[in-house]
Formats: C-alpha cells, sequence, structure tokens
C-alpha cells in the first residue's frame, strides 16, 4: 500500500524505467542478430563476386534492411532516454552515427542515380561491416566487465581477429590480379590463415610476398589487422567507451583494461588509454608525412597509401611492406635509417614508457620554470623504475647489436661495400632485430655468427606493453642484475637504489625458461617437417623471429609445408599473447595458503 499521494508518481516513473531498459535490452539483442545476418550475407556476396550474380538483389534487400532495422530501433532507444542537457552523448550512447551516415550517404546515391552500378550495395556492406565491428568491440568490453580471468580475454580477443581477418583475407576482392588484369581465384586457406596471424600478432613472416599477392583490399585488410593487432582490441573496445560519453568504464573494464596495459592503477589506466591513441594517431601520421619522398616515382595517392602502410606497420612493428623485397638495398637512404627506425624503436618502448617520458619532461619543464627557492623545496622529477630498465636495456641492446652485427659481417673477406653502407646496415639490423620485421641485406645471406646474435635480440624482443614481443628486454634486465646478485652474494635483485620483488624475478626466469622451451621445439619440429637437418641455423632463425613476433626470415618461409606453417602461427600466436599470459588463462586459480613448509637445502652442482 502506498503511504500518500506522492509515491503513486514514484512508482510509476520505476515502472516506466523498468519497461524502458527491458525494450532497450530486446532491441540490442534483435540488432545483434540483423548485424549478424547482415554481415553474413555481405561476406556471402563479396566471396560470390565471380560466378554468383543471381542472388544480388536478394542479399541487397537483406543488407539494407538490416541497415534500416538499426535506423529503427537505434531512434527508439534514443528517444527514450532523450535528455535535452546532454543530447551528444544520447546519440553516442545509441550509436546513431553508422546508421545515419548510411541512411544520408543512401539517399545521396540514390539521387545521382549510381545504385543500379552496385554503389548502393557496397555502401551498405559498409554500413554493416562498421556496425559488425562496432557490435563486437561492445560485445569485448562486456566481456571485459564480467570476467575474472583477463588472460582468457586476451588470448580470445586475438583468436577473433585472427579469424575474421583470415575470412576477410579469404575474399577473391583481396587477391590482385595477374599481369594481363584478369581476376586471380581466392588466397588458400592456409594462405589466408598465415597472414592473417602474422599480420594481427604483429609478426611480418610471409608465405606470399605482400605487394604482388594481394590487391589493395588485401592490402587494408593487412593494415588494419597489424593496427588492431598491434595496440590490442581491448583497447579499441575502451576507446569505444570514452567516444560514447560515458564517464567512465565500469571497474571490471577498467582492472581488466589495466591488467593489459600493464598499469600501476585504474586510474592510470585510463590516462595511459589516451595517451595510446593520441600518440598512435601523432607519431604514424608524422611517420608517414616523413616517407613520402621513398617513392617519387608514384602518383601522389599511391605515394601516401604506401607511406601510411609503412608507417603504421614500422610503429606496430609488424614489419609488412608493399615492396616484395622490403627495404633491401634502401639502407643508405635517409627515411629509412632515419623515421622507420625511430618509429620502431617509440613502438617497441611500451607505452607507459612513453607516458612516463611525456609526464617527466612536462614536470621537469614546470620545475625550470619556477624560482629557485621553490626548485629547492620542490620533489624532483623521476622516472619510474621501469621506465628506466626499459630505457638503458634499449639502449645497450641497439648499440651492442649494431657493433656486433658491423664487425661481424666485416670479418669476411669478401664483405663488400662502403663503411657508411655497412654502418648504416648495421644501425638498421639492430633496430629491426628488435621484433620489427623490415630488412635492407638479404638475411639468408648473413654469417651464421651474426644468425646467432640475430637469434639472441629477436629472443629478447621489445619493452612490456608495447607492440613488439619477445620475452621483453625487463626481463632480460632483471635476469641479468639476478646473475649479478649472485655474484656480489646479495640476496635481493637491486638497481638504481630500489629492490625487485622476489616473485617478478622468478616470473622473469620462468619466461626464459618458457621461451627457450617454445623455440628449440618449433625448431625441433621445423626441422623434422621440412626433413633439412643442414638448415637447423634458419630453422632456428625462424622459429625464434615467429617467437619474437619479428618477421625476419632467412630464407625458409616460401617454401614452408603445410604442417610447418600451422606450427608457425601457433607460435607467432604464442609469442604475441605471452606464454606466460597463456598459462594463467589455462591454469585453475588457486587458494590462498598460510602456511609454508619447512626449507630443506638442495645441491646446484
Amino acid at each position: 500500500m502506498l503511504d500518500n499521494d506522492n509515491d503513486v508518481p514514484d512508482l510509476h516513473a520505476r515502472l516506466a524505467s523498468t519497461a524502458r531498459s527491458r525494450r532497450a535490452g530486446r532491441l540490442k539483442s534483435s540488432e545483434t542478430i540483423s548485424v549478424s545476418v547482415g554481415a553474413l550475407a555481405a561476406l556471402v556476396h563479396l566471396g560470390a563476386l565471380d560466378t554468383a550474380t543471381r542472388h544480388v538483389r536478394e542479399i541487397q534487400w537483406l543488407v539494407q534492411l538490416t541497415m534500416v532495422w538499426l535506423c529503427v530501433s537505434r531512434l527508439i532507444r534514443f528517444v527514450d532516454n532523450f535528455r535535452p542537457a546532454e543530447v551528444f552523448r544520447d546519440i553516442l550512447n545509441a550509436r546513431l552515427p553508422v546508421p545515419a551516415i548510411w541512411l544520408v550517404g543512401t539517399v545521396v546515391i540514390k539521387v545521382a542515380g549510381s545504385s543500379g552500378h552496385g554503389v548502393g550495395l557496397y555502401w551498405s556492406e559498409i554500413a554493416v561491416g562498421t556496425a559488425a565491428v562496432v557490435t563486437l568491440l561492445s560485445a569485448l568490453r562486456r566481456l571485459a566487465a564480467e570476467t575474472h580471468n583477463s588472460a582468457v580475454l586476451l588470448a580470445g580477443s586475438f583468436l577473433v581477429v585472427i579469424s575474421i581477418g583470415t575470412a576477410a583475407l579469404k575474399l577473391p576482392a583481396c587477391r590482385a590480379s595477374d599481369e594481363n588484369g584478369n581476376a586471380q581465384p581466392a588466397a588458400e586457406w592456409d594462405v589466408a590463415l598465415f597472414t592473417a596471424t602474422s599480420a594481427s600478432c604483429v609478426t611480418g613472416l610471409i608465405v606470399k610476398p605482400t605487394g604482388s599477392y594481394w590487391s589493395p583490399t588485401g592490402h587494408a585488410v593487412i593494415l588494419c589487422l597489424f593496427q588492431i593487432g598491434g595496440l590490442g582490441i581491448l583497447t579499441f573496445g575502451a576507446f569505444l567507451a570514452v567516444l560514447s560519453g560515458r564517464r567512465g568504464l565500469q571497474f571490471r573494464e577498467a582492472r581488466t583494461l589495466r591488467e593489459m596495459l600493464d598499469a600501476d592503477s585504474v586510474q592510470r589506466s585510463r590516462r595511459l588509454l589516451l595517451t595510446i591513441l593520441l600518440f598512435t594517431l601523432v607519431v604514424e601520421a608524422v611517420g608517414a608525412a616523413s616517407l613520402l619522398s621513398l617513392w617519387p616515382e608514384l602518383p601522389l595517392l599511391q605515394r601516401i597509401w604506401h607511406a601510411v602502410f609503412h608507417s603504421v606497420s614500422a610503429f606496430c612493428n609488424a614489419g609488412f611492406s608493399l615492396r616484395d623485397d622490403g627495404f633491401q638495398g634502401w639502407g643508405t637512404r635517409w627515411p629509412v635509417w632515419g623515421p622507420v627506425t625511430m618509429l620502431i624503436i617509440l613502438g617497441g618502448l611500451g607505452f607507459s614508457v612513453v607516458h612516463d617520458l611525456w609526464v617527466w619532461c612536462w614536470q621537469h619543464s614546470r620545475r625550470q620554470k619556477a624560482t629557485p627557492l621553490f626548485r629547492r623545496i620542490g620533489m624532483r622529477p623521476r622516472l619510474s623504475l621501469h621506465s628506466k630498465l626499459v630505457l638503458w636495456s634499449t639502449v645497450v641492446l641497439l648499440a651492442g647489436g649494431a657493433v656486433c652485427w658491423f664487425v661481424l659481417e666485416s670479418i669476411p673477406a669478401e664483405a663488400g661495400g662502403s663503411v657508411s653502407a655497412r654502418v648504416a646496415d648495421a644501425w638498421f639490423q639492430s633496430v629491426t632485430f628488435r621484433t620489427a620485421g623490415f630488412n635492407t641485406v638479404d638475411h639468408a645471406a648473413m654469417q651464421p655468427a651474426t644468425k646467432l646474435m640475430a637469434i639472441f635480440l629477436m629472443f629478447v624482443g621489445a619493452a612490456p606493453g608495447s607492440t613488439g614481443g619477445g620475452v621483453k628486454t625487463v626481463v632480460f634486465a632483471i635476469t641479468m642484475l639476478n646473475i649479478w646478485a649472485v655474484f656480489r652474494g646479495r640476496d635481493h635483485v637491486e638497481i638504481f637504489g630500489r629492490s625487485i620483488p622476489a616473485n617478478q624475478v622468478s616470473r622473469s626466469l620462468s619466461m626464459i625458461a618458457v621461451g627457450t622451451f617454445i623455440v628449440l621445439g618449433t625448431t625441433a619440429l621445423l626441422t623434422i617437417f621440412e626433413r633439412e637437418p643442414d638448415r637447423f641455423l634458419d630453422h632456428m632463425y625462424e622459429a625464434t623471429s615467429a617467437f619474437g613476433t619479428v618477421g625476419v626470415s632467412a630464407g625458409v618461409t616460401y617454401g614452408l609445408s603445410t604442417p610447418s606453417r600451422l606450427l608457425i602461427c601457433v607460435v607467432m600466436f604464442l609469442g604475441r599473447v605471452g606464454p606466460i599470459t597463456l598459462l594463467l588463462a589455462m591454469a585453475s586459480p588457486g587458494e590462498s595458503t598460510r602456511y609454508s613448509y619447512p626449507e630443506e637445502r638442495v645441491s646446484l652442482g
């Protein structure tokens, strides 16, 4: 029973709100189903361009009905939640921009009278594809907010990207025409799977030349795959939440993002998200502008496309190139040894390090502007221990790799080229061995000692939280510091006036051990599958390149058999996700123990 008349409007308001929530849930479910059906119809149409023209009209009606329903459904959701003070946020929350843009474009196409040429169908398919991507990102965000094991979500997100990329590259539209302009059959499944895995895991290993085998549509698909794979699909999902006008991420969603980005706190993960996206856009745009002079013989639009493709590929440490021989022979060109290497290094530093450097520079500049009295009183800006380890290990590995490559490749009497060319090649190879995948020389012709040095650099890889792979520079640094602590007789690993927790030291040693087992096991299987024991070093080179998501090859990738290709796909996935992450995904949560067994010493030799 109601106590007074004032409770009646409140009850009606709560009932109306509940009804709107239920209606919104039903509308979202219907949107998901309709978008899935429309996207499937679009894939069927794109995959049957050369044979099935009988059902084009039915597919066009199905795709357009999907978009019409999206317009109606999202308009209802917008009206239900309309708030005059927050109209823009309500529009984004209802996801009205995609169907609204489709509707405007459809009207323009109808007025222009070009729908008979298939323009209207392709426009609707693009809109359905965009809506499907947005729906997928939203679903991943919901999983991130509900899951208790972020490792499962991270591994699963890469599997989803690889599956979608494989299906997209299997379309005939992604295959390049022959020299006479005749259409070629669609790519084989193993080629599409290998390329999609390599692009999604930002590796760069290829079984077919990227520039000549794939069409511009295929190049665009590959670009999207290594851009998403470099930043992570969960990052795009979280950015979608920011664009939708939400003031903050859900706690579990932000927690999952924090674990994925390896941030110190949930609040820091939000700031780090904005840093990642802004930094990525700015660096890739500047990099593309600096690479325009590499292809002066191409028309302007093709030059821009080549520059953007290689800039994104370099920053994401993907190693894909539209030239079939990469940058081979271009080592002395300044855009190659300059901007390309800087893009690779910046992408391999890790976004948390970039954010830390930005904060440090900002605080340092403010401190310099302060009066001397306040400058002495205020706290000095400092970099985190993680950033210091990343920066120092990166400098040591880059300098050491360049010197070793120059010396080892200069020892043979037949070593050709000027000293300046060998210096440029040494610098570029030292950078690219750190998970980039580009090349300015033929890696198959390198000396055996140089290949061993490259295997070591590829195994170490880039920094944690970056677009690169490997066991990570910080893991390598902690391992070296642990060895130094044993030599000094210390019980703790210490550096820069800080002690590293024992659990992180043991985890670093575990990652080194697991990575070694994966590389050696993969090398053994490649030797068995390919039946070429005399190329054992090249197979180890290939296995390490796949595990470190590097992408350089000693000339064995093109000739790999189907079992070896599938094996390399698995290793690339393990290298991108991380073996420890995968073990955590498969492990069951253990119970916290409040006891420990008595210690007993064992002999270590």
